[in-house]
């Protein structure tokens, strides 16, 4: 039997026909954008013209699209710009970002920054009126995820981007921004409407070739780092064309097919919920996520399976065809991987017990049942080694 592949959230297989495309795009646009013979202005032409049709499939501007090489790029780029200034502030933040945010702030603590963390409820959505209660005059940057990689909970971004405003509209001044990784192609995006300042983008959770990616500032900020000028001088460094051509294909075919992706999602995540609920023992994380309903992402689940090693089970699905993950692939090799999940009020036995089910396009309702009857076979094989005390 072929093997089956849920960890879409780490990253989605590439779509062949967008690497088709991108091969025969380098062999046609060989040029520096930069240069100013004709292959150079060829190639200008053509990178303009992915960043004016990214900016209107994302509800921005083009000169508001800085195009990078992906999310922990553009996640840093922005935490990062607040070295630039002379005097330390503040940043606040969930407890259970990214790695490529949660690090970075930790790195600005280093430089004299305070880090501020907001916590949420066990559901890990966060609420705007309360959220706010832990922004300081001091604060300088609020970052907070748009849709959680690992329990798929969806933030009210737009609501929490108008509730800071209106507290700090007296006060001095605070960019609101969003890792909308896992949010680019799943739910609906329009930058303008959510109201931020700045969102980063992953391609290669959308199909695209790896290490092509967005950064979305609504204005322009101090760069980091200088070089060639490229990007507005945020992002110097000859533009990776191709790339940047195939994630601009690859994002209009996931959004042409969204509202009809979306829903055969949901029917997989029914699949899943239903026969996962048959298994004696699991828990699945968030609770409310069993309802099938809103706010969590319909391409996302966590479940637990205590006392068993989420490690462990991961390896033997592994070893019977079945590829899923823990949770971030960016820390599963690290010991603090549990972070996020503890961060949202699950204790540690059940955090360490969990393994996240991602599926994308390409996956079906086959595939979802076969991955439940192989999860039921191998937890109770699993469970008799645990001995009488499993529950």
């Amino acid at each position: 039997m072929s093997r089956i592949y849920f960890d879409w959230a780490a990253t989605a297989p590439p779509d062949p026909e967008i690497l088709k495309a991108v091969q025969q795009f380098s062999h046609d646009y060989p040029g520096n954008p930069s240069s100013l013979h004709r292959e150079g202005k060829a190639a200008r032409e053509k990178l303009e013209e992915c960043r004016g049709k990214t900016a209107e499939l994302l509800g921005a501007s083009p000169e508001q699209i800085i195009f990078t090489s992906g999310g922990t790029e553009s996640n840093n780029l922005i935490l990062q710009s607040l070295i630039t200034p002379l005097k330390p502030g503040g940043v606040l933040l969930s407890g259970f970002e990214h790695p490529a945010v949660w690090q970075s702030a930790q790195a600005l603590r280093e430089q004299g920054h305070r880090v501020i963390e907001v916590s949420a409820p066990e559901g890990g959505i966060l609420d705007p009126a309360a959220a706010v209660g832990s922004l300081t005059r001091e604060v300088k940057m609020i970052s907070i995820m748009a849709v959680n990689n690992e329990t798929g909970a969806i933030q009210p971004v737009k609501e929490l981007a108008r509730a800071f405003r209106e507290t700090r509209k007296d006060g001095p001044a605070v960019l609101f921004h969003t890792d909308a990784v896992q949010a680019l192609g799943k739910i609906p995006v329009n930058l303008g409407e959510w109201g931020v300042d700045a969102a980063s983008f992953s391609g290669h959770k959308i199909g695209a070739p790896r290490g092509t990616g967005i950064l979305y500032l609504k204005k322009p900020r101090k760069m980091l780092y200088r070089g060639g000028g490229q990007e507005g001088g945020f992002r110097s460094g000859t533009e990776n064309l191709a790339g940047i051509y195939g994630l601009t294909l690859a994002l209009e075919k996931r959004l042409a097919s969204a509202e009809e992706d979306t829903a055969a999602a949901r029917e997989l995540k029914k699949i899943l919920v239903e026969g996962i609920n048959e298994i004696p023992g699991s828990r699945i994380f968030p609770s409310a996520v069993s309802s099938l309903g809103a706010p969590y992402s319909p391409w996302i689940l966590s479940v637990s399976f205590p006392p068993l090693p989420g490690e462990v089970l991961a390896r033997v699905m592994d070893d019977n065809g079945v590829a899923l993950s823990t949770g971030s692939a960016c820390s599963s090799r690290k010991k603090n991987q549990a972070r996020v999940l503890l961060a949202q009020g699950v204790d540690e036995r059940r955090a360490f017990s969990t393994l996240r089910f991602s599926w994308g396009p390409g996956s079906t309702p086959e595939e979802a049942h076969r991955v439940v009857e192989v999860l039921k076979e191998q937890t109770a094989l699993l469970g008799r080694f645990q001995g009488p005390g499993r529950r």
